[in-house]
């Protein structure tokens, strides 16, 4: 393969956010706030960190308040101007700046499951190598690098690689809710032997599980079908990649940094609770509050 460098991802965000509602109902998942910032955002910044230069956010309809977050407003803008605030919204312009945002509906026709997202905007990244964000997945590595840019930073060093993957290691116990990497051999990195989503209990042999960043070759269309459905009649992008991993080269990378899921309420307070914890406005009296709180 001639071409390394990767300059697009895809962000998911085209769900419905149902453990959320009845926030959710008319605000999407990806759009609640860890602290002060929204999910998607801290997504999007990863993938400004790595160089990504195009960022295409696959939503659904009724999801527009993700289009309207990365829009910049002039009219907010000017006020902030005018009232000497502007440095508000530095770390905002910080992101929106610095790529390209695009918007697709995702195909209604296509079966449900998070291949779709994928398969809605092939044409627009079949050419080329591009990353993949869950839309609810968070990396807190204040002091190192994205996830984003360890997983491209590993797919531009694997010179024969058709995808890699970011993981992390879980309990057994949390295992079943995320698909399960397993190595040809070592037991951090190296090459895919394996991808079982959500494994039952008894089928676990390994406790890497894929994270919710990963950089794939277009190569992976050829087994991303709306026909190739799975578990419970789902097309699951996991499928996928591992039929991909059986004829081409595909690699896990241990991501650094603390893996946060925000996909339901409790995993969005402990998410949001170690965020907080890295903001010296903040964390001190958060932790008098809840010191208070636990006598």
């Amino acid at each position: 393969m001639s071409e390394r460098k990767v300059r697009r991802a895809i962000i998911t965000a085209a769900g419905f956010g149902t453990r959320f509602l009845p926030a959710t109902k008319n605000l999407p998942k990806e759009m609640l706030p860890i602290v002060d910032t929204p999910i998607i955002h801290y997504i999007a910044a990863e993938c400004v960190e790595a160089g990504i230069e195009d960022v295409i956010v696959v939503i659904r309809p009724g999801n527009e308040a993700v289009m309207n977050y990365f829009t910049k407003s002039k009219q907010l803008h000017s006020f902030l101007a005018e009232n000497g605030k502007e440095k508000q919204l530095e770390r905002y312009y910080d992101v929106v700046d610095k790529a390209n945002f695009y918007f697709v509906h995702q195909n209604p026709d296509l079966p449900y499951g998070n291949g779709s997202p994928i398969l809605t905007v092939k044409n627009l990244v079949e050419d080329e190598p591009f990353v993949i964000c869950w839309g609810d997945d968070l990396l807190l590595n204040p002091n190192g690098e994205s996830g984003v840019k360890q997983v491209v930073d590993s797919y531009v060093a694997h010179e024969d690689a058709f995808g890699v993957m970011g993981t992390t290691r879980v309990s057994k116990e949390e295992m079943v809710r995320y698909g399960m990497v397993e190595l040809m051999e070592g037991e951090d990195e190296g090459r895919i032997k394996r991808i079982v989503e959500k494994p039952k209990m008894e089928d676990i042999t390994s406790n890497l599980a894929e994270f919710g960043r990963m950089v794939l070759h277009p190569e992976i269309f050829k087994y991303l079908k709306p026909e190739n459905t799975g578990k419970d009649g789902e097309l699951w992008l996991m499928d996928s990649i591992h039929e991909l991993l059986t004829d081409r080269p595909v690699y896990a990378k241990r991501v650094e940094g603390e893996f946060l899921t925000t996909g339901d309420p409790l995993r969005f307070l402990k998410a949001s609770f170690a965020y907080a914890m890295q903001r010296d406005d903040i964390a001190e009296p958060l932790k008098e509050f809840l010191r208070e709180k636990l006598k």
